[in-house]
């Protein structure tokens, strides 16, 4: 017994660099001391894959990648040419509706994909000249001995690049293959059983055999030998009692033999050691094959192959541990090649073996283990009572409590379409108690929602769904918002434009305005039209406006993208009074306003009610001007600009004195 170590052939690329990818690709390279040869294996099978591969030099300063080869599949005719008669067999793997007689053929092809592209990964470790065509072997013979090289293969689907690999190899030392050691062969009644050790990260092996020690050795395996195992669930191994049997053999005579081991790019290591072998005169019959196992939640039934003409009935043995100890279950010899064991309980490990027994009743050796769990696969109640109560876009699921000792908690499906097989489900952990709250926020609600519920057990034993319930959602969903197309400001008026809104349940449009962080909508009620015109304003400041649809239901959309304005004061300060009168030989003009804005005003004098002159060097800020420059006996006509902060002017009336002599 061995702890697992995923001792497959496929295990040992996995030393090779990897960047980020979305297909594993298994990369492989050895120095053999003149080429560097290098093997690339996609782990999804898939041989529409194009490649590129590239190769760098330096350790520490790596040169820039050079391109040595872009590879793909052969086409069928190209392989035709290459491959050699002993080949069909690979072309047919590679080409089947090509090579397929009729259409009998090409479904047997369809059917069986995943066993044909299992053996076609064997025989491309095989046989260098199919991983050729595949694309997936490269020989590169231009290389340098003492120096460390970089390989780098980039891999493509349908032009997008999805992976890329690289290795390093150093052309200093050779790659030394190694051999397998520890050969054992045992003897049998049947044949000489072979095993051996340092069988772990080989394709296969072949094995040769001698009558004579230092005689002629011959290969006797007509296919590379796969060391068979049986991974268990508790991470263990169960490896064959032997690899290989010899049945050609001749009672009593000796025989001796040497294994061979298959590298990964098909290259043969060295010779083992010699081991001897002889028929054994044994009354053992040979052990049977391992049994398949049927489970159920209250028993396992297992089946098996029938053994040798000799074989007249079998034992069952069973165990809590893949190394025992075993107890027979049968109480009288088992004749058939089935046996169900009843004294089961659920979630405990069982182990099995069998055992043939002879006419002699001799009993043969066990045949490897397999581990039976019995589980319980009998579903909880169904739920019931399913009700719902609604708050706004909320649904509120409840129903009756399922009384199960082994209940874990309930899933809660939704759907909008009853023809759908596919519920959504919306608890991947099943929830502990009889009620779900599913928030619907802002969504669809034109259309009603249905929710069913079933219970889970502890072993995920899931019951069939309760009874529906149907949900009609209040309209909780807002219509789009519209976009505005245009602003201007006239006469210190605000206009607005913007486009319309397509939705069944359009009700009209709102007008926001925001000033100092203050939004506010404007319009006293919503209105069906695409237009808005702002009559009041605030003046010098800024403002922003925004405008959202309404439907039917009152919801608001989200705010069109804003207008940002600020208005200028427009409207003219008023002159409540303009007085004009003499006063000891000087004129003294008086000015009122109501205006709060006011920026102060001009005077302006004229002789003969035509020719007016600004006499004010600046603008007067009281209420009152004192004109000093008159001359006694003349009349004078004046009048005065108004000014406010906006730059907003009112020209007054004119007024006319005369200066008494």
């Amino acid at each position: 017994m061995k702890k697992i170590g995923f001792i497959i052939f496929l295990s040992i690329f996995l030393f090779a660099s990897s960047a980020s990818c979305e297909v594993e690709i298994a990369l492989k390279a050895k120095f053999d001391g003149s080429v560097v040869k290098l093997r690339w294996y996609p782990m999804d099978k898939n041989l529409n894959y194009e490649y590129k591969l590239y190769r760098s030099e330096g350790d520490k300063t790596k040169t820039e990648p050079v391109l040595l080869r872009s590879l793909k599949m052969a086409s069928y005719q190209e392989a035709k040419e290459k491959v050699s008669d002993d080949g069909s067999y690979a072309l047919k793997l590679l080409y089947p509706f090509e090579t397929a007689k009729n259409g009998q053929e090409k479904n047997a092809y369809l059917t069986q994909m995943e066993n044909r592209l299992n053996m076609v990964v064997f025989i491309s470790m095989q046989k260098p000249e199919i991983a050729e065509l595949i694309g997936q072997y490269y020989l590169d013979e231009q290389i340098e001995k003492d120096k460390v090289y970089f390989y780098t293969i980039k891999t493509y689907s349908q032009g997008q690049e999805i992976s890329s690999r690289e290795i390093r190899v150093s052309t200093k030392n050779p790659y030394i293959p190694t051999g397998v050691w520890g050969v054992q062969a045992n003897k049998f009644p049947w044949g000489v059983g072979l095993k051996w050790e340092g069988y772990a990260g080989f394709l296969g092996f072949n094995v040769f055999r001698s009558e004579h020690l230092n005689g002629e050795y011959k290969k006797i395996n007509r296919s590379p030998v796969q060391v068979q195992e049986a991974a268990n669930p508790d991470g263990t191994v169960d490896v064959a009692p032997y690899f290989y049997t010899d049945k050609t053999v001749r009672e009593g005579e000796i025989y001796y033999y040497k294994i061979q081991a298959l590298d990964l790019f098909g290259d043969l290591g060295p010779y083992s050691e010699v081991a001897i072998g002889q028929v054994k005169i044994d009354h053992k019959p040979a052990p049977p094959s391992r049994p398949e196992l049927e489970i159920s939640e209250d028993s396992i039934s297992l089946s098996w192959n029938k053994n040798d003409g000799k074989t007249v009935g079998y034992n069952v043995y069973r165990a809590p541990n893949s190394d025992g100890p075993y107890t027979r279950l049968n109480k009288t010899m088992v004749n058939d090649t089935s046996y169900r064991d009843d004294t089961v309980t659920v979630d405990h490990n069982y182990f099995y073996v069998i055992t043939a027994i002879n006419a002699g009743g001799y009993e043969s050796l066990r045949s490897l283990a397999v581990l039976g769990v019995p589980v319980d696969v009998t579903p909880p109640p169904i739920v019931q009572e399913l009700t719902f109560a609604l708050d706004q876009a909320t649904v509120n699921t409840t129903w009756s409590e399922v009384v199960a000792d082994d209940l874990l908690g309930y899933r809660v499906y939704r759907t909008m379409d009853l023809t759908n097989i596919d519920w959504q489900l919306l608890t991947q952990d099943p929830v502990p108690k009889p009620m779900y709250a599913d928030v619907l926020t802002k969504n669809l609600s034109r259309y009603p929602y249905y929710y069913r519920i079933t219970s889970v057990d502890t072993h995920f034993n899931e019951s069939a769904p309760s009874p529906q319930v149907k949900v009609q959602l209040p309209d909780v969903t807002p219509p789009r918002p519209p976009s505005i197309t245009g602003s201007s400001v006239r006469e210190g008026q605000v206009a607005l434009t913007w486009s319309q809104v397509h939705t069944y349940d359009l009700a009209g449009f709102n007008v926001y305005r925001e000033v100092a962080g203050q939004r506010a909508k404007i319009n006293e009620n919503s209105f069906v039209h695409t237009s808005y015109v702002d009559a009041q304003p605030p003046v010098a400041v800024p403002v922003i406006y925004t405008v959202v649809a309404v439907d039917e239901s009152g919801n608001e959309s989200d705010p069109s993208s804003s207008v940002n304005l600020s208005v200028r004061d427009h409207i003219k300060p008023q002159i409540s009074s303009f007085k004009a009168a003499v006063v000891n030989g000087e004129v003294i003009l008086t000015v009122h306003s109501k205006a709060t804005d006011l920026a102060g005003f001009d005077v302006l004098r004229s002789h003969n009610k035509r020719d007016f002159l600004k006499i004010s060097h600046a603008r007067i800020m009281a209420d009152k001007f004192v004109d000093a420059r008159v001359k006694k006996g003349k009349r004078y006509f004046y009048k005065v600009i108004l000014w406010d902060e906006a730059a907003n002017s009112t020209e007054s009336t004119v007024r006319v004195v005369r200066v008494a002599k």
